[in-house]
């Protein structure tokens, strides 16, 4: 794999980011957040999503670390082949601005790096679902701030703030759910390797994990169930 995603590699199709209305007839979402640089295990958490039956992969964010500037090029090409969708993290913002503080080079990968950190959303919103990094907005603070500090306080104010049946976000790199049911919040540990229901009569915040801790998941948007999947 390292002699194929070669750093500097020339692509002859950049894969920017679109602002997409739908995921159309799309079933089983991938889930993968928190990369850091760790681009074996990114691909390996896509091929584990894939066997599972995803059909669209998203990342939500921090695929770049910015204290692991040889691995930036090669994470973004494990995005660009799998065209996962992508949100912008903190540290993928923190590079951008590394890169456009200097002259740009010769180097063909260095500059499809700066056109896709450039094409990023912060939040990609679709049929009652959005992907974040962390909170559901669009400002510098959104992939700043953790959803999850240990309490449900922050959860509380973001489903009053917003309408989205399910928010899926990285950020903090343990897995936790927090559910809205009765006007009430509660704060949930998410096993792992099991599959539980996503009712429609509540609402949910979904801390997904970091992949540089192992960490993945897969949603089934027609059977409604969310999978936390462990690569260890």
């Amino acid at each position: 794999m390292q002699q194929l995603l070669k750093t500097g590699q020339k692509m002859k199709n950049v894969f920017l980011q679109q602002r997409e209305k739908s995921l159309g007839e799309v079933r089983r979402i991938g889930l993968i957040a928190d990369s850091h640089g760790d681009f074996e295990r990114t691909e390996l958490a896509a091929a584990a999503l894939l066997a599972a039956g995803a059909e669209r992969l998203i990342h939500l964010g921090d695929f770049c670390d910015t204290l692991q500037e040889s691995s930036w090029i090669t994470t973004m090409q494990v995005l660009q082949r799998h065209r996962m969708l992508t949100v912008k993290g903190n540290n993928d913002f923190q590079v951008e601005t590394l890169l456009n503080e200097r002259r740009p080079g010769q180097d063909q990968a260095e500059a499809e790096l700066r056109a896709y950190l450039k094409s990023l959303q912060t939040t990609i919103v679709m049929d009652g679902l959005c992907f974040a990094h962390s909170l559901p907005y669009d400002s510098l603070r959104s992939f700043y701030e953790p959803v999850d500090d240990g309490t449900t306080v922050k959860a509380s104010k973001i489903f009053h703030q917003t309408a989205h049946h399910i928010i899926f976000c990285g950020h903090s790199h343990t897995p936790v759910l927090f559910r809205w049911r009765n006007e009430k919040v509660t704060r949930e540990e998410i096993p792992r390797d099991k599959t539980f229901p996503m009712k429609d009569s509540e609402r949910y915040i979904v801390v997904v994990g970091a992949v540089a801790n192992n960490d993945c998941a897969l949603y089934d948007r027609e059977a409604a169930c969310y999978r936390r999947i462990r690569l260890d």
